[in-house]
């Protein structure tokens, strides 16, 4: 039997007005979904069939309802023009169902020229740019050697402090999504 949504009164199964106060009877219709694939029933909020992996996040035409944000991995709704999470603009693309997502955090880009000040080559490390920051680590040793003469200690300065502005840089380029080379480029210092 279905109970009246306004008196709460049982009222006859097939019936469409409620005999005690008149409302009519609306019956709520069981919130699941089929497979499009395999016509297996599926509850609403599924994003895949628990029978055969059929993606159900589309729409009549085909099309994803959400996609996922290009610099933080977010889903969101594919109407949206930027995510709610990090405020990117959303490119439209929606990875395949079978694709991993790869959430990228940010490098603080402070926290890299301090660790290259304190060890030359560290704060590349840091970043991921480890051949890079071996490079430098080997050139503040090698100009470190050559001390004993006043030119190692001019070549040691402009080791240190390029490894400190590099480290910053990269670290800003990457968080802005631009690929970094893992070796020294001396094109970009100006």
């Amino acid at each position: 039997m279905v109970k009246c949504q306004n008196c709460g009164s049982e009222v006859v199964d097939g019936a469409q007005f409620c005999a005690q106060c008149g409302s009519e009877i609306v019956v709520e219709e069981n919130k699941a979904n089929v497979c499009p694939e395999c016509g297996s029933e599926v509850a609403e909020k599924m994003k895949f069939c628990q029978n055969c992996g059929c993606e159900l996040n589309k729409d009549e035409s085909g099309e994803a309802k959400t996609k996922f944000c290009a610099k933080c991995g977010h889903e969101i709704d594919a109407g949206l023009k930027f995510c709610p999470e990090c405020g990117t603009p959303t490119s439209g693309v929606t990875p395949p169902s079978n694709t991993q997502v790869v959430v990228r955090y940010e490098k603080s880009a402070g926290l890299a020229a301090v660790l290259s000040f304190l060890i030359i080559g560290l704060g590349q490390v840091y970043l991921g740019l480890t051949k890079k920051g071996i490079i430098l680590f080997v050139l503040a040793i090698i100009s470190g050697i050559l001390m004993l003469i006043f030119v190692g200690f001019i070549l040691w300065l402009l080791v240190w402090g390029y490894a400190i502005y590099d480290a910053y840089n990269s670290a800003e380029k990457i968080n802005n999504g631009i690929e970094v080379e893992d070796t020294l480029d001396f094109n970009n210092l100006f």
